[in-house]
């Protein structure tokens, strides 16, 4: 039974339940929802909840201790070792998103069926070039060559039914990973699962109490200004999930160690619980340990 308790322990503190789910990991789930920057701001923000790392009032995060114990998974090892020297908060998740242990997490990925190979999809890539190839000849051929109009028509026709089947399977995400994606629930006391599925910078609320999930987070506006929007990430919902955010903030991120919830929308996932991880994990300076 004392097994059992320590390995269900382990479980929730490597992330590998997100929200009662087990299969998946918070990182994988991120990874699906939003690719591997996505991936990487999950695993910064769970060093940051877990007071591992710290961000200063400038925006800077450095790591809490010199050593990467406490890391739960490769990717937050690497996070830990690249915050040793002090980095603004967007920087480190672009680190942290082109690291090898990130490829590790797509290779995983990809041998578990939820990703496309980088092969196949540049195979079906080819393949869309050549359908356009294949149309723009047809239609040469009208003036060239005398093709018959109908036939010309017919060829440009198929090429671009062939060229959408090979967009849809080139997408980075199979059909199998969209299964996990849209199985699971994310609770709104669960704050890193809130981000794997929105993205730091993606809204939350209902308008017009709409949030930004790094506000939510209580992270200094400082360290939210390095934060880049997501390539055309989107949410189950359709929802930009990393809209660009103006410069302005709102009271839950005015500053380091506010301890009081968003308290702003009916929406259950937009409110915080109390004790933000800024709080917890800015105290002193940030230039480094």
């Amino acid at each position: 039974m004392a097994i059992g308790l320590w390995e269900r322990r382990r479980s929730m503190a490597s992330g590998t339940d997100i929200s009662g789910r087990t299969g998946i990991s918070v990182e994988e789930f991120g990874y699906l929802s939003g690719g591997p920057g996505r991936a990487a701001e999950v695993a910064v923000v769970r060093l940051l909840e877990a007071g591992l790392l710290r961000i200063s009032r400038e925006g800077v995060v450095s790591a809490v201790s010199a050593t990467s114990q406490g890391a739960a998974t490769p990717l937050e090892a690497y996070a830990l070792g690249a915050a040793r020297t002090g980095r603004m908060l967007g920087e480190l998740i672009k680190s942290t998103a082109g690291s090898g242990a990130l490829d590790a997490l797509k290779q995983h990925l990809v041998d578990r069926g939820l990703l496309i190979s980088p092969g196949r999809r540049k195979a079906w890539g080819f393949v869309r070039f050549l359908c356009v190839v294949a149309a723009v000849g047809a239609i040469a051929a009208v003036g060239l060559v005398d093709l018959n109009a109908g036939i010309a028509i017919l060829v440009v026709v198929l090429a671009l039914a062939v060229r959408w089947v090979a967009g849809r399977m080139r997408r980075p995400v199979r059909r199998a990973g969209r299964r996990e994606e849209r199985k699971v629930v994310v609770m709104s006391n669960d704050r890193v699962g809130i981000v794997a599925q929105h993205g730091l910078t993606g809204r939350i609320g209902n308008f017009p109490n709409m949030y930004y999930v790094w506000e939510m987070l209580g992270i200094v506006p400082s360290a939210g200004a390095t934060l880049r929007r997501g390539k055309h990430a989107r949410n189950r919902n359709g929802s930009d999930g990393g809209t660009m955010y103006g410069s302005s903030c709102n009271s839950c991120s005015s500053g380091c160690g506010s301890n009081s919830g968003c308290g702003s929308s009916s929406d259950s996932s937009s409110s915080c619980s109390s004790g933000s991880s800024c709080g917890s994990s800015c105290g002193g300076g940030g230039g480094g340990d």
